[in-house]
């Protein structure tokens, strides 16, 4: 098997994970690698970052920012550089000792890797193709590298030239890093929000986390739309849909409000259980009352009912 081999096939899985979980892939998916010809071969260790399989010859497969569980701390000081990159601290004790000669071998040969981005505890978002544009030899603990992220290709890898992968320009890769901070940010936003609603619809009690999303009370295009807890619901996608489109409302008390429009109509089961049986009924809010919606955004969002009605 040669490296390109084994990378394209990782990228290959990879998607096929993002197919599955989208940008909040479980590590108990992650750990379980994937078979090239027949053969097992892990993306990441639990206790390692930076991750180079036996089956590689040179350079690596991924690289792994956590999230720690509440209490916990992470000793990296990995974050979302201001400009074009994502700033990636090396394991301590040498910038080219351990595993860290993994990162000065993929920079060497231009080659693309898979960037596991922690989006909550236990949860990762899948960036790639990533490259290491640069590394910083600042002693045993402050060494770190950036690293770039470029839009996903159709055959997955870049084209290797002469021994090196072709990394794509600078347009290509500020693009790319905007759209993967946009992806972090909105998982990130999705994870916490399904987290404090315990991953189930606030409306219904629906336990099925694929099929919920996080619901912006203010939507984040405006200025108070941050992306907290307090801004956000769990709700199915079906509730989502009908929040958004103000087909159902919530006031500031927590009561749903089902329109007018929606229960004159008549169509079957699935409306008259889904949504008009709503009508009156409280949202179910998180446990922790530090986490419940904020009540001055559903006032303004209700608002926002009453007059689309």
């Amino acid at each position: 098997m040669s490296d390109s081999e084994i990378l394209q096939a990782a990228f290959k899985q990879a998607r096929q994970l993002q197919a599955l979980y989208g940008d909040a892939i479980p590590w108990a998916a992650i750990e379980k690698g994937f078979y090239y010809k027949g053969k097992k071969v892990l993306f990441a260790s639990k206790a390692i970052g930076i991750f180079k399989p036996a089956a590689m010859s040179k350079g690596l497969i991924s690289i792994k920012t956590v999230i720690p569980k509440t209490g916990r701390f992470n000793i990296y000081n990995d974050h979302q550089s201001s400009e074009d990159y994502y700033h990636y601290s090396l394991q301590e004790g040498g910038a080219h000792q351990h595993n860290n000669r993994y990162l000065w071998e993929a920079q060497t040969l231009n080659q693309p890797f898979i960037y596991f981005h922690g989006v909550s505890p236990g949860y990762y978002s899948a960036l790639f193709p990533c490259f290491v544009s640069e590394i910083f030899d600042r002693g045993e603990k402050d060494s770190y590298c950036n690293v770039s992220v470029s839009a996903e290709l159709d055959n997955l890898l870049p084209p290797l030239i002469d021994g090196h992968y072709a990394i794509p320009n600078s347009f290509e890769r500020r693009y790319a890093i905007r759209e993967s901070r946009t992806r972090l940010h909105q998982s990130s936003f999705r994870q916490a929000v399904l987290s404090a609603y315990q991953n189930k619809c606030a409306m219904t009690g629906l336990p099925t986390p694929r099929l919920l999303d996080a619901a912006h009370i203010i939507p984040d295009t405006e200025e108070n739309g941050v992306a907290a807890v307090q801004n956000g619901i769990a709700l199915s996608k079906l509730h989502h849909t009908a929040y958004d489109r103000h087909l159902i409302g919530i006031d500031s008390d927590f009561k749903i409000h089902v329109s007018d429009e929606v229960m004159a109509e008549t169509d079957g089961p699935l409306l008259e259980e889904s949504i008009k049986a709503l009508n009156g009924r409280k949202l179910i809010v998180p446990s922790q009352k530090a986490l419940h919606p904020n009540k001055d955004h559903l006032a303004a969002r209700f608002e926002e009912f009453l007059k689309a009605n």
